[in-house]
């Protein structure tokens, strides 16, 4: 955890403890729920984005180290189990349920959760990724994209025909997109959840921000969507965590309010 912590909630102030603690207990509830989750390999987590970053010793500050000390052995529980502590970066205004973004089954305690705050803002509105937006060209679209797609789909790049357009066609109960349409002379293509952010790459090869976007209407060259928050949406809102910290709210308001109907439990 000292060298997950700083690395998943970023450097730190004193003013900001509170984020950090509550990032330590999700951090590690995450870590005890996946015990033995890569059994067959030898391992519990990946040291990477596909579990939680971790980077050594070399990583480690001085808050974030003191907020794992100051919250030891404490986990979150559900019916005394350890939860799936899902977190990302920035929700954009409402977080959603696991189940709207991910190919995970749902869970109480991971529902969509407003994350506006008293004065009608939305306590992440501070996240450099609060709102964004991405455009891609005809000749990206029918590159790079296509080929994420084609690889999708089991084909080969050239036995897709041309993408001429992109459109939603399904929305979660949170409003994110659930599901996206390419199409072109023979060709349709509907892809859903996750698949949306790794097919939607920006031209750095970036995958999408989120799934909580709109497309608005470009030159016949262009597309170009219009998005809020960054991350998969599920979970703790680290930027409006930190945004609640600095606000005066301790750790464990922020845990209760991004995973309702959970415990505080220290088991170990």
């Amino acid at each position: 955890l000292l060298g997950v912590v700083p690395l998943e909630i970023g450097p730190r102030t004193r003013e900001e403890l509170a984020a950090v603690e509550a990032q330590a207990v999700a951090a590690r509830t995450y870590a005890v729920s996946q015990l033995d989750g890569h059994a067959e390999m030898g391992f519990d987590v990946f040291g990477t984005v596909e579990d939680q970053v971790y980077g050594g010793i070399e990583a480690e500050r001085r808050e974030s180290t003191d907020a794992v000390r100051a919250t030891a052995g404490q986990i979150l529980t559900h019916d005394g189990l350890p939860i799936r502590a899902y977190y990302h970066s920035t929700c954009g205004g409402r977080t959603a349920a696991i189940d709207e973004v991910l190919d995970r089954p749902g869970a109480p305690y991971l529902q969509s959760v407003s994350d506006r705050g008293p004065d009608g803002s939305d306590w992440c509105a501070i996240s450099p990724r609060y709102r964004w937006s991405s455009r891609w060209s005809s000749e990206e679209l029918n590159g790079a994209v296509r080929d994420e797609l084609a690889r999708m789909f089991g084909e080969q790049p050239g036995a897709l025909g041309p993408i001429e357009g992109l459109r939603i066609t399904d929305y979660t109960e949170s409003g994110r997109v659930r599901a996206v349409a390419f199409f072109g002379p023979g060709l349709e293509l509907v892809i859903e959840r996750l698949d949306i952010r790794f097919a939607l790459r920006e031209p750095d090869g970036q995958i999408l921000g989120s799934t909580d976007f709109d497309i608005v209407p470009g030159f016949d060259d262009e597309y170009e969507v219009h998005g809020r928050g960054f991350g998969h949406g599920a979970g703790m809102c680290q930027w409006g965590a930190i945004a609640r910290a600095r606000a005066g709210q301790t750790s464990e308001e922020i845990l209760d309010t991004y995973y309702p109907g959970t415990r505080l439990s220290r088991v170990y």
